[in-house]
């Protein structure tokens, strides 16, 4: 899959975009795509991006990358890509065979997992001002989350890949069935779906004195806006309360949000689990992924995804 990105090949498509790399380069952390932090002679830095292989279209990526400039343009704090002198259907993006790849400036932030009540208002005034701007963005090319495309469309990366244990096989796929059977409904009503951030977690929010800053837009996606809060508030029922208080009190500033779409969150942390094993098993085969997640082939691993699931359709059962 990315064998041929050799320092050689990377640096050749650096040179071919005007850079001059010192020769050095620093690998960062990503599973899906390679992320590089290259030192260039002029004692500057850049990271460069080159995108898995066949995950996305040319257009779906087109999305992403037009999706950032509207938020640049709009003074929504996010990292877009460099313009490029040599592109591949934007002016943000190109190709080298077989990869697809960008180059973003290297920016200065730092994650914190624990916001302050100040902070949470800040974080929602910027998440509510970038749904504001992608809401009116016409995204044509980016899947639309719902109970197959997270669901039914990765039974085949769990079930016929033989991780899962044959005593534990029967069981786990009519978990998972059941679970999609409650979901489904949930999430085809009348929801306004926008292109969200799709993986909006507090470590894809950097921070600076400048404020948050939203990072790796890979898997942006067409969803109810309440796919980029949910995963930002965490501990018991009452804290989270707390947390969700402070940040509507930043982002109903510049948003309304539909407080109904918050009886989507077991549904769509249903689905982010069953997504997120099969994208492991898709990629188990590669080395990065074997050392990540050694436990993955293990029965213990699936004991616990048996019962994590079970535990979701109880939860699912109740709404």
């Amino acid at each position: 899959m990315f064998k041929k990105l050799t320092p050689e090949f990377i640096f050749d498509t650096l040179a071919s975009q005007g850079y001059h790399p010192t020769g050095q380069l620093f690998l960062l952390n990503s599973y899906e795509n390679r992320v590089y932090d290259i030192p260039l002679e002029d004692n500057t830095s850049i990271i460069a991006k080159f995108y898995r292989p066949g995950r996305w279209s040319e257009e779906t990526l087109i999305d992403e990358h037009r999706v950032l400039k509207a938020l640049e343009e709009a003074e929504i704090p996010v990292v877009r890509p460099f313009c490029l002198s040599e592109t591949q259907g934007f002016e943000t993006l190109s190709y080298a065979d077989p990869y697809y790849y960008c180059f973003y400036p290297k920016f200065g932030g730092r994650e914190e997992p624990e916001l302050k009540p100040d902070h949470r208002q800040w974080l929602g005034r910027a998440l509510a001002r970038l749904h504001n701007v992608t809401a009116s963005l016409d995204v044509r090319h980016r899947i639309e989350l719902n109970a197959k495309t997270y669901g039914d469309d990765q039974l085949k990366s769990i079930f016929e890949q033989e991780y899962v244990p044959k005593e534990l096989f029967q069981n786990l796929e009519d978990l998972i069935l059941n679970s999609l059977d409650f979901i489904e409904p949930l999430l085809d009503q009348d929801w306004h779906l926008i292109p969200t951030h799709g993986d909006c977690h507090l470590g894809n929010v950097l921070w600076n004195p400048e404020g948050p800053t939203f990072v790796d837009f890979d898997d942006m996606v067409m969803a109810p806006p309440v796919q980029d809060l949910w995963m930002l508030f965490h501990g018991s029922e009452a804290e989270q309360e707390k947390q969700k208080k402070e940040f509507f009190e930043g982002y109903e500033m510049f948003r309304e949000f539909d407080y109904r779409s918050f009886l989507l969150v077991e549904p769509l942390r249903t689905l982010r689990m069953i997504r997120h094993a099969a994208w492991i098993g898709e990629r188990f085969d590669e080395e990065i992924f074997k050392r990540a997640f050694p436990y993955y082939p293990e029965q213990n691993y699936w004991e616990e995804f048996l019962l994590a699931i079970k535990e979701q359709v109880a939860s699912l059962q109740s709404l």
